[in-house]
């Protein structure tokens, strides 16, 4: 505003407006194409634009508040718009792969049995159920009226990074089902869209190396914003009172972290049952030690901190893990503390621990010399100490098993996605078999008995069905429930072919677009 026509004076900083489509000399029509995907990013230009100021959004009083606005609007759309999406994705790859892991088979056994493929679906049973319980969690802040903006950010970072780990490994899970394109395939362009709110509104790398600590250390440390405020008004009284409160602060959180880590919080007071109470005290443990690492940094690298963008997202990795752990734990009480879920509940909160561990790990290990020293009083006795494990094979088990088994645990971790019943639909198509296989399943191992029994030969399976039948070991009604169960799951585990017309039309000949009529090789 040069003529400070708004007695603002001439810097009013960034303004949001809202500018009507038909504004003459605005340029628009072109569209990106971010993935191949739908999702409309368009480029907008203009020459010699003029609006009028009532444009700006909120009126005249609201010029220079733009940033203002673009951090609260970004507070509520991360905590609400990430979430939603990426915990519909993790429920989605739950299902297809909890399907897939049981019909498709390798060696006359589901692939899901055998334990390179649990690693995966557990990874994914584990963390939809994390996911589900930080969503609800960050919900509740926003329809009670907050702006979470850490969180939001926390939200931001870490659900679309566990989409895409969730995602990578469904595709492993279906192999070639997985790649190859087409009607059946359900994870090929999920694949090849995560990359987008990996990118958009704050990419993940500046997310998780520079917002989620970096904001958070001023918004939510008791004393700093406050020494910021009285250094401003040159307070020197108050920012005495402030420095002096302030070591004191540091001085008891660094004795009770040291404390807590010698007894490793078992004499703390927390709320939760004899389940929950362990990770309530390893929280309060991991939070203490957060708190005065993050004050002995702030001390030795003052302004350098926010250069440290390796530090900073270590402190941003524990922080997320904190608060995805506290949403977990808040889920499984507020859910009744089921002992069904049990398996998945211990498997995200284990795994949250062991984040954590990972990142104080490599503070300690990268924090100035001094601070290295304190490592022993901090976390004594090494890994031996350690507060937290990755899940043990015995549970990964128990979570990939509770994935693949029709019922109300496995229900209830996919509520609310699209679930057709129709076989022409892909998904229907493999709930269908699913269910089919799963029925067949005691009889299947009934006929392996009779074959290593030598009762009847081995072959595939339409020959074992009839030397069963003729050996008087299934009944006719069970034969044909075992044969429309194959039947079903040879249908469902088929990919897609096309003829060559066909495969060039489509465009998937070396990524070329579907103009493209014929490639010359």
């Amino acid at each position: 505003d040069p003529d400070q026509l708004l007695g603002q004076g001439e810097q009013l900083g960034i303004t949001c407006a809202l500018i009507p489509a038909d504004t003459p000399g605005l340029i628009l029509g072109k569209r990106h194409d971010p993935m191949g995907v739908p999702f409309y990013n368009s480029p907008i230009a203009g020459e010699n634009v003029v609006i009028s100021v009532d444009h700006i959004i909120g009126g005249v009083e609201q010029a220079g508040q733009g940033w203002k606005m673009l951090m609260q609007s970004l507070a509520a759309g991360r905590g609400i718009s990430f979430p939603a999406t990426c915990t519909g994705i993790a429920k989605f790859v739950s299902r297809i792969t909890g399907d897939y892991a049981v019909i498709r088979k390798q060696f006359g056994l589901s692939v899901g049995r055998f334990e390179g493929v649990m690693e995966p679906l557990a990874r994914i049973g584990g963390l939809t159920y994390l996911l589900e319980a930080a969503r609800v969690y960050t919900c509740a802040a926003v329809d009670a009226g907050e702006r979470p903006s850490v969180v939001s950010a926390i939200a931001k970072y870490q659900f679309t990074e566990r989409s895409r780990q969730l995602v990578n490994d469904g595709m492993d899970i279906l192999g070639g089902a997985g790649i190859c394109r087409g009607p059946r395939n359900l994870l090929a362009n999920i694949y090849t869209a995560i990359p987008i709110p990996i990118t958009v509104e704050g990419a993940n790398i500046l997310t998780r190396t520079l917002m989620i600590f970096g904001q958070g250390i001023i918004r939510c440390h008791p004393y700093l914003y406050d020494e910021i405020i009285a250094l401003e008004n040159r307070d020197t009284i108050a920012l005495d009172q402030l420095l002096w409160q302030h070591v004191g602060w540091t001085i008891r959180n660094g004795l009770r972290a040291s404390w807590l880590s010698l007894s490793r919080a078992a004499f703390v007071r927390t709320p939760g049952n004899a389940i929950a109470k362990p990770y309530y005290q390893r929280l309060m443990w991991a939070s203490a030690l957060f708190a005065f690492l993050a004050d002995l940094s702030l001390i030795t690298l003052g302004s350098d901190l926010k250069r440290k963008e390796a530090i900073t997202g270590r402190f941003a990795d524990i922080l997320a893990w904190l608060y995805l752990g506290s949403a977990t734990l808040r889920r499984y009480e507020a859910e009744g503390c089921l002992e069904s879920d049990r398996p998945l509940f211990d498997w995200a909160m284990q795994s949250a621990f062991y984040e954590i561990h990972q990142a104080l790990t490599g503070l300690l290990q990268n924090l100035p010399t001094w601070i290295s020293v304190l490592a022993p009083l901090l976390l004594p006795f090494g890994a031996l100490n350690a507060i937290g494990q990755p899940p043990s094979d015995v549970l990964s088990t128990q979570v990939a098993q509770l994935l693949q088994t029709p019922g109300a645990v496995r229900d209830r971790l996919t509520q609310g996605i699209y679930l057709p019943t129709h076989p022409e639909e892909s998904l229907g198509r493999l709930e269908q078999a699913h269910q089919a296989v799963w029925q067949a399943e005691s009889t299947w191992k009934r006929l392996k008995a009779a074959i290593k029994a030598q009762q009847i030969p081995a072959g595939s399976p339409q020959q074992v069905i009839q030397a069963a039948l003729a050996a008087g070991l299934l009944t006719q009604e069970a034969a044909q429930q075992l044969q429309m169960a194959e039947k079903l799951r040879i249908a469902a585990i088929q990919v897609d072919a096309f003829t060559l017309e066909e495969y060039q039309h489509n465009g998937t000949i070396l990524g070329q677009p579907s103009h493209v009529k014929s490639v010359r090789t």
